[in-house]
């Protein structure tokens, strides 16, 4: 009898992911770490149970666009409007603050400028699905902080493309102009999507109800559609994939 390949080292993560869990919970740390400590142990410098970086790189990529998919489905647009200034002056606030550092520490150690911004900007930038998963877990998520948190995220996202532009700048290249020109586009179909979103009290789609119906099987394959169709554009934009799949949760949530 044939076996997939992917099954055996599959249930050891999953089995061991959730004893962490279940360990962890009971001294307060959050799902995160127990994910983390279980890559580590798995991973090939541990005990290399899984090996395929290939296999890792998929089910890391597409763990991801679903959480932030499921995110997405408990915000609404209005919401994290709301906290624009918050986006913008935080976002700008800690690049400086990493700019800062950097270039300090690049003074010190006689950095050329080029490499001073590019660690800067590093710095700078979170991992957007362990902190949202991290607050998600605390029951944070919705609170003043954690909707804070949501939206100086998401403004990083984007903010990578000036950063993008900038170290090409100091680095004197111009290879990465087609990337940039797509990045940008991406960036704008993102804003527009969620201005229209922003702009409307639910959103109607009257040609999906007509297909659809009330057969929830269908509506799941939509939503599944949207989802990926969302995440494959904005990765096809070389923007982060699961930027797209959060903004087509918050399409859902406001349909």
């Amino acid at each position: 009898m044939h076996m997939d390949p992917i099954l055996p080292p599959l249930v050891a993560m999953i089995l061991i992911i959730l004893m962490l869990s279940l360990l962890l919970r009971s001294i307060g740390q959050p799902n995160v770490v127990a994910y983390l400590i279980a890559g580590v142990v798995l991973g090939p410098q541990g005990l290399g149970l899984i090996t395929d970086h290939i296999t890792l790189e998929r089910l890391g990529a597409f763990g991801v666009v679903m959480l932030l998919f499921f995110i997405g489905l408990k915000m609404h647009p209005r919401k994290l409007a709301a906290n624009w200034r918050v986006a913008l002056i935080g976002t700008l606030l800690q690049i400086a603050a990493s700019l800062a550092l950097a270039w300090a520490i690049g003074w010190f150690l006689d950095w050329p400028l080029a490499r001073r911004v590019l660690i800067g900007f590093v710095i700078s930038l979170s991992s957007t699905a362990l902190v949202l998963n991290f607050l998600q877990s605390r029951g944070e998520l919705a609170s003043r902080a954690g909707q804070n948190a949501l939206v100086v995220l998401l403004m990083q996202d984007l903010a990578v493309i000036p950063m993008l532009l900038l170290i090409g700048m100091y680095g004197d290249e111009q290879a990465g102009s087609a990337e940039l020109l797509r990045q940008t586009t991406g960036a704008v179909i993102i804003a527009g999507l969620c201005m229209w979103m922003f702009l409307q009290e639910h959103i109607h789609l009257p040609w999906v109800h007509r297909i659809v119906g009330q057969d929830r099987d269908l509506q799941v394959f939509v939503a599944l559609i949207i989802c990926f169709g969302l995440a494959l554009m904005t990765g096809l934009l070389s923007l982060s994939s699961a930027l797209g799949a959060f903004v087509a949760g918050m399409m859902l949530a406001s349909a």
